[in-house]
């Protein structure tokens, strides 16, 4: 092989070599697995390389805001805002600052957000001292102002939750039914909750798909106007056969009160995936729906029983009760037409802090809970009592 050959193929190669380096970067940037890129950002930083790591750590904040996981993303922009401030690099940390801030806005964590865009606005005076900063105060009122009326949000599905799950206990106590059964109707309404909330985190598009169901309203309010009509002529028949024939069809017509209907099903998912979307684990999340439910469901269904008992009341009172719940849910109907224009407000579900929504329902189950066994061993002592006495 001649010299010349030999020197084409070296030139050659110099010429080729970077373009397949420069070419497997870009690659690399776009189909490496996020972890890989989090494993070369740690290990520039252990070699002090840290603008180039601040700007790997600002490629994985870039992912994980296009995934809308705002945690994340927050999180790796404060890290690459800290690398680009080693190396005195004020004008990038600055923007990785503000970036780290509009993620925290987005989770409606409003002290954080005002931290981060602080933190960026001072980076930029020290380039540019003229820099106005006054938009982070209206930005922090719109946090605030957000924030209230997504958990005002949040709360009021969680509420709706109770409200179905009144439905199936009513519908439970009234029927002629034995504890088991009343145990099984309640393990499901846990076990539909936790699943859902397993599936939302398993696979996500938690946002899309309530999107999609806030947009439903017209199909939504369609099902609860057919359930209401169910509801009233079962429970007009089921008063029926109890009046004339003396017939006790509760355990045919309390399905109607107890199976889960598409507008339940659809407030349940919407409360996980609200839940979710809130930072909390999909695990923690269909524990705490499903046991709004399981607790609501035997806690009242037992409570009212009691009630059923020392009353007297006969099997006719199930009737009574779904007519109550069809004229509720006609009532609904007339009402859901005026709040309409609400789904048309720019209102952001994500990020409002746990603590504000659960501790109150938490709260509350305790409290149901001690109020039922209170009157369990109050009961028991009666009983106890009046056996002593014959």
């Amino acid at each position: 092989m001649s010299k010349r050959i030999i020197l084409m193929c070296v030139i050659l190669l110099l010429l080729v070599i970077p373009l397949m380096v420069n070419t497997h970067g870009e690659v690399g940037d776009k189909d490496a697995d996020t972890e890989d890129l989090k494993g070369y950002a740690e290990k520039l930083v252990s070699l002090k390389n840290h603008k180039n790591a601040g700007i790997l750590y600002q490629k994985i904040a870039v992912r994980y805001s296009n995934e809308s996981d705002w945690s994340n993303a927050s999180c790796y922009y404060v890290l690459a805002g800290d690398n680009f401030v080693t190396v005195k690099e004020y004008e990038l940390a600055a923007a990785t600052f503000l970036k780290a801030g509009n993620c925290y806005h987005e989770q409606r964590d409003c002290e954080n957000a005002s931290l981060y865009y602080d933190k960026g606005a001072e980076l930029y005076k020290t380039n540019y001292p003229e820099y106005d900063d006054t938009w982070i105060e209206e930005k922090i009122e719109q946090c605030k102002e957000r924030s209230l009326i997504s958990t005002l949000l949040i709360v009021g599905i969680l509420l709706a939750t109770i409200k179905f799950s009144s439905k199936t206990a009513f519908g439970c106590a009234f029927a002629t039914l034995r504890k088991r059964e009343i145990l099984a109707v309640a393990s499901f309404y846990f076990a539909v909750p936790f699943t859902m909330s397993i599936l939302i985190g398993e696979f996500g598009g938690a946002y899309e798909f309530v999107n999609l169901l806030m947009n439903s309203w017209v199909l939504l309010g369609l099902m609860h106007l057919i359930i209401a009509l169910f509801l009233l002529v079962l429970g007009l028949y089921t008063v029926k056969k109890w009046v004339r024939s003396k017939k006790d069809i509760t355990r045919k017509t309390f399905i109607l009160m107890a199976i889960p209907c598409p507008v339940c099903g659809a407030t349940m998912f919407i409360a996980c995936a609200l839940l979710i979307i809130m930072g909390m684990s999909s695990v923690l999340v269909g524990l705490l729906v499903g046991g709004i439910f399981f607790a609501t469901i035997i806690g009242l269904t037992f409570g009212i029983r009691e009630l059923k008992e020392r009353k007297n009341l006969s099997p006719s009172s199930l009737g009574s009760v779904m007519t109550f719940f069809g004229l509720l849910y006609f009532l609904s109907l007339l009402l859901i037409p005026a709040y309409l224009p609400v789904k048309d407000m720019e209102i952001n579900i994500a990020g409002v802090p746990t603590s504000d929504v659960i501790a109150g329902l938490l709260f509350m189950l305790v409290m149901i809970a001690v109020g039922f066994i209170k009157q369990t061993f109050t009961r028991t002592t009666r009983l106890h009592k009046i056996k002593g006495k014959l």
